[in-house]
Parts: structure tokens; C-alpha cells; sequence
């Protein structure tokens, strides 16, 4: 028999799979730069890590870490000699709210810092590189384990994203909304222009990645597709209040060609700019 109502559990983030385990001495090392389809959490045991992330540098002391986006370039600045150990995990995580983490610097403390290095610790005891195949779980590994290992990850993401949620101070979101409508007044200002995602973030002062994340942060998706809705948005302002034929509504809404134009608003209304034209 059932007694009161369930609480169902739900979950903030988690992570699917790990794909690398390294532990790297970078002290003369160079690399060439890479970028990969999953996440990626370096710590910085000792020295310093100096790397180039989507053209900007970034200095990573002893004790953080840094979390490398999916698809995101980095590489060491290939100026100034490589000091720091590190340990590297890469996984894969579904979860919208792992953006958050999205080339993001981390500042573990003292316990979460020893929690990570444990974490480090577990993997390697599981898990093994083999050559040409990948990281694979050893022989000896109990399923148990391994899940033991996905919870630590997990749990030292989630206090990383709940602390922020604790610490970010009322100024630094303040400023994060005013530089989104920055961003956004600069989209509806100049619609009839061609943009990019370069030429956006460079009008706006800042760094692609930063914006990625402003974007995230505020309208859940990229720049590109935030800028397409601003477009459709106000085309369809125009077809309702407006005596504009749709070759000039493309025009003035940046899409250029009709064709274009019509193409992409079926593709997210649902309807062709002459049938959203006739519907009620």
C-alpha cells in the first residue's frame, strides 16, 4: 500500500562517459592546439598553465582548474615556457546545464580540491590507455566503482555550480544582463547588415566565447540562432503592420534573398511568410 505522494529526484547534470585520463608534465612541452566533441576538466597540480582559448590567454594558477568547452580551440600561447603538472579528465554530458561550465576557470577549495584529487585517483586505479583503442576500464574493475567515480564527478561539478549560484554577487549578474543587451540592441540596430559570430563579438567588445555564454545564459541557445530569432521576430512584426512587400522584409531583416528568407521562416514558424500573412 501507498502512503503519501513520492518526491521524484531530479537531475541538475550528470555525466555520461569518460573518454581520456592524463597526468602530464608540460615543462617543455609545446602542442599544436586541439579541439574535441566532449568536455574537459584540467587541474593544475603545480606551476602554471598558460594556454590560448578561442584567441585569448588565459593563465591557470596551482589549485584550478579549467573546464575546455566541446569544440573549443586551445592551445599552449607558444610564448612563454610551460611550468605547470596537470591531470585531465574528458567526458561527455547531455546536460543543458553543463554550459556553465563552458571554458570556464574553476577555483576549487581546499576539500573539493582533495575530493578532485582523489577523483584522479579512483580513474586511474579503473581505467587504462590502451594504444590506437582508447581509455578502457581494467579487467579487475567492480561496476560499483566506476559509479562511484561518476557520482564524485558529478558531485564536484554540482557544488561548483551551486556555489555560484551562492557567491555570483547581485553587481557581476547586473553587468552580465546589461552586456547581453548590449548584445541585443546591437542585433535589432543593425538586423539589415550581415553578421557573424565574429563580427558580433568584436562590435560588442568581447571575445566569441564570451559571448556564447552570455547567450546561453540568457536565451538558452548560440549566438546565431539568437540572432535568426530576432530576424524572424521582427519580420513577422512586419508582414502584420507593414505594407512592405517580402523581398523588402528580407532586405531589412538581413536575410538577403527572398529565397533565404522564405526558407528560414518556414523552417521556425511553420508557415510560409504568404501563409503567416493569411492566417488569423
Amino acid at each position: 500500500m501507498k502512503i503519501g505522494q513520492a518526491v521524484h529526484l531530479s537531475t541538475v547534470l550528470s555525466v555520461d562517459a569518460l573518454n581520456s585520463l592524463h597526468h602530464i608534465n608540460l615543462t617543455g612541452k609545446k602542442t599544436k592546439g586541439e579541439l574535441h566533441d566532449f568536455y574537459e576538466l584540467v587541474l593544475v597540480e603545480e606551476g602554471f598553465y598558460y594556454v590560448i582559448l578561442d584567441g585569448e590567454r588565459i593563465v591557470v594558477p596551482p589549485g584550478s582548474c579549467i573546464v575546455f568547452a566541446p569544440n573549443a580551440f586551445h592551445s599552449d600561447d607558444g610564448v612563454t615556457r610551460a611550468t605547470a603538472t596537470v591531470s585531465i579528465v574528458s567526458f561527455e554530458s547531455s546536460s543543458p546545464e553543463m554550459h556553465y561550465f563552458d571554458n570556464r576557470m574553476l577555483t576549487p577549495t581546499a576539500k573539493e580540491l582533495l575530493q578532485l584529487q582523489e577523483l584522479f585517483e579512483d580513474c586511474r586505479a579503473l581505467c587504462q590507455h590502451i594504444p590506437r583503442v582508447g581509455l578502457c576500464v581494467r579487467e579487475d574493475a567492480v561496476p560499483h566503482q566506476l559509479q562511484i567515480v561518476k557520482a564524485k564527478l558529478e558531485l564536484f561539478l554540482l557544488s561548483q555550480y551551486r556555489e555560484n549560484e551562492i557567491r555570483t554577487p547581485p553587481r557581476r549578474k547586473q553587468y552580465r544582463k546589461e552586456r547581453f543587451t548590449q548584445l541585443s540592441d546591437y542585433i535589432k540596430a543593425h538586423l539589415h547588415e550581415p553578421m557573424s559570430a565574429a563580427s558580433l563579438a568584436a562590435a560588442c567588445s568581447m571575445s566569441e566565447s564570451a559571448m556564447k555564454s552570455l547567450c546561453r545564459e540568457f536565451c538558452n541557445c548560440g549566438p546565431i540562432d539568437y540572432l535568426i530569432s530576432v530576424r524572424i521576430a521582427a519580420a513577422k512584426r512586419l508582414i502584420r503592420q507593414s505594407s512592405m512587400s517580402f523581398t523588402e522584409i528580407a532586405e531589412v531583416t538581413g536575410f538577403g534573398s527572398l529565397h533565404y528568407f522564405s526558407r528560414v521562416f518556414k523552417a521556425h514558424v511553420g508557415l510560409t511568410p504568404t501563409a503567416y500573412a493569411k492566417a488569423p
